[in-house]
């Protein structure tokens, strides 16, 4: 089975890991820096036993939000704050623009794909995080979100079209405002 890969935002660091089952094991990879990790649950959903080579951990899940990717975990008497994003979220938040602030937003492909279908049309209201297009990447059915509550101005693609990454896929201004 092949690896998942997460970016792991911990302050101000960003690091690029994967994980894949190993048998009884996991193989996770830091930076690429592989570690075999035994885990066991302590208490569902809070705590974690973890075994990295010759060291025993006992992790504290302290808040998770599944949503949004957003961890609070203490080990070692410190609790930290990390975001997990996997490899498509973290290209949205790449992509994902500071034009928002601005009163626009453009939709952009975070990866090559194939665009299955619009779910908004020109000249339709919509809200922050509801969807826009549909895009089949790497065999999974992507719904990408508008960052802003406004109007849809164009949707600049149709269904079955190829994309490339960065492609504009759409635009959305605020209300009473003009792309």
């Amino acid at each position: 089975m092949s690896a998942t890969r997460y970016v792991v935002r911990l302050g101000e660091q960003t690091h690029d890991v994967s994980i894949a089952p190993q048998g009884e094991r996991w193989s996770i990879t830091v930076d690429g820096v592989e570690r075999l990790v035994e885990q066991t649950v302590v208490e569902r959903d809070q705590v974690l036993s973890l075994i990295v080579g010759d060291h025993s951990y006992l992790v504290d899940l302290v808040e998770t939000d599944w949503e949004t990717g957003r961890f609070v975990v203490g080990a070692i008497g410190e609790q930290v704050e990390l975001t997990v994003r996997d490899e498509l979220e973290a290209a949205v938040d790449a992509l994902a623009p500071t034009a928002a602030a601005h009163g626009l937003f453009e939709l952009r492909a975070p990866m090559p794909g194939i665009v299955l279908r619009a779910l908004a049309a020109p000249g339709e209201r919509v809200t922050r995080g509801q969807g826009l297009l549909v895009l089949e990447a790497m065999k999974m059915q992507n719904e990408l979100a508008s960052e802003l509550d406004g109007v849809v101005q164009e949707i600049l693609v149709k269904d079955g079209q190829l994309v490339e990454t960065n492609a504009l896929l759409a635009r959305v201004t605020r209300d009473g405002e003009d792309a």
